[in-house]
């Protein structure tokens, strides 16, 4: 099995397994980690989702949020056209690059982005468009794969996929040499934190998930 590369667009194939499989698991760990998140984001103002699948998490987001300009950026067509399809809110749709967010400079609220697949190359780079477009007091956040996470959370993760159990043990080894294994772990979030032009940025180990999280506030 040959994995595939991060760098480049879903197209419709993995769009419909993300969408169908591990939607599921991904929602929920976005759910867990963004509850508090959200809650110290003003009300008012623009808010930036860059990747997150088909849609869901942002949907929900602008739900819960109906006070926010919440815009769904993702480099790929396919997850964009899945997101319009279910889109029932008032949620701005846009294929573009994390290395060239479509908003003036200081224009944001807060920002979210799942992963940093698409700026693996220049992760510091991907990260500092970020918090670029983040008003004064603006806050980021960010999820990525933990390579250093342990067997456990790994478990807990795959069980949230829509995979059948019998399937799990054998997706599990993949998850983390190829999912995982890609991410980055504490020392390098740390210093990549180091690099942001920002304030009050963290890093932590997302509790009960292989994921690290990286929270930063535009000063």
């Amino acid at each position: 099995m040959t994995p595939r590369d991060f760098t480049t667009p879903y197209r419709r194939l993995e769009s419909w397994v993300y969408d169908t499989v591990l939607a599921p698991a991904t929602a929920a760990l976005a759910d867990t980690l963004g509850r508090e998140w959200l809650d110290r984001v003003p009300r008012g103002g623009a808010h930036c989702d860059v990747g997150g699948g088909g849609g869901q998490l942002v949907i929900s987001l602008a739900r819960r949020r109906p006070d926010l300009r919440v815009t769904r950026l993702d480099r790929s067509p396919e997850q964009i056209a899945r997101a319009r399809r279910r889109a029932g809110v008032r949620v701005e749709l846009v294929v573009g690059s994390a290395l060239a967010l479509p908003f003036r400079r200081r224009d944001v609220r807060s920002s979210r982005k799942r992963r940093l697949d698409q700026a693996l190359a220049r992760p510091a780079a991907g990260l500092s468009e970020c918090v670029r477009v983040l008003a004064p007091g603006g806050h980021l956040l960010v999820a990525e794969a933990d390579r250093g996470c342990h067997l456990d959370d790994a478990e807990r993760f795959v069980a949230r996929t829509r995979l059948p159990r019998a399937a799990r043990a054998l997706v599990l080894p993949g998850f983390r040499t190829w999912v995982a294994g890609r991410g980055i772990d504490l020392d390098d979030a740390r210093a990549l934190v180091a690099t942001l032009p920002a304030s009050d940025a963290t890093v932590m180990r997302a509790p009960g998930a292989p994921a690290l999280v990286i929270e930063a506030r535009r000063p």
